[in-house]
């Protein structure tokens, strides 16, 4: 009878643990919701406390992943491994305007969840947040370079990259964004690596209306983010100007529905 009375009790106790307690194992992350006021809560590594009228929502986030957005698409790594095995030597550049001329630039920087705006990551999609990183960050070099000189800005890639730096907070990972707290990532690391005239081509006319075509793009996606079918079409005619010029071979429609795949764990 004791011993009866005795598993009772250790399955009352767990029972209730498991209605009051979250478990989440080392990285990985979990939004409860309120089926009443639709109140979300995060839940991180270790214990948790969790009302019981909070449910677990699906999918469970791993905040160490990272992707990493370049001039020449999206990438699904580390910003370690991007370094290590020296991939940013791979980037696709990008043109842009200057007062007198073309250049040709490469930079890339890497995003990750950002702990307590978790349900906006998830709400708006790290898909998204990556693009509009991407537009943010090309609209923010071509405003720069369209209004300077070809000669000034070809040594000032420390200067252009502390700029786009700015736009996220500066160079501390968890500095405040507006851009980082609406799509609920960490910008970190925004870096320049190359600015340069390229090689040297007859058909400039010809690549200037390829790069006001992308920058029209990109201006179209950032304005109309909240409308999904024209987001969609920006997208389209975004990626198609840049030739789906992307480091891995997929191919830039496959980097970003890969995207969620690395941040999110759904079972």
């Amino acid at each position: 009878m004791e011993i009866a009375i005795l598993l009772i009790s250790i399955g009352l106790i767990g029972l209730l643990s498991t209605t009051f307690l979250v478990y989440k194992p080392l990285n990985m992350a979990q939004l409860s919701m309120s089926y009443i006021s639709g109140v979300t809560e995060e839940h991180h590594q270790g214990l948790s406390f969790k009302a019981p009228w909070y449910t677990l929502q699906k999918p469970e986030i791993n905040m160490q992943a990272s992707i990493i957005v370049t001039s020449g698409g999206i990438l699904v790594m580390s910003w370690e491994k991007f370094f290590s095995e020296k991939v940013y030597e791979k980037i696709a550049p990008r043109m842009y305007e200057t007062k007198d001329s073309i250049l040709f630039g490469s930079w890339a920087t890497a995003i990750r969840p950002r702990k307590g705006k978790l349900n906006n990551l998830i709400l708006k999609t790290p898909q998204v947040g990556a693009l509009m990183t991407m537009s943010e960050i090309d609209l923010t070099i071509s405003d720069y370079l369209a209004i300077h000189d070809t000669t000034e800005v070809l040594h000032q890639k420390k200067v252009i990259s502390d700029i786009v730096a700015n736009l996220f907070g500066g160079k501390d990972e968890e500095a405040h964004s507006e851009i980082g707290e609406s799509y609920g990532i960490v910008i970190s690391n925004p870096k320049l690596f190359d600015l340069s005239l390229g090689k040297k081509s007859q058909d400039a006319t010809e690549k200037l209306f390829v790069t006001k075509k992308f920058r029209e793009s990109m201006e179209y996606l950032k304005d109309e983010i909240s409308d999904s079918d024209k987001r969609a079409n920006a997208i389209f005619v975004a990626t198609e100007v840049v030739n789906k010029n992307i480091v891995n071979i997929e191919g830039i429609d496959t980097a970003i529905s890969s995207i969620a795949n690395a941040f999110f764990r759904t079972h």
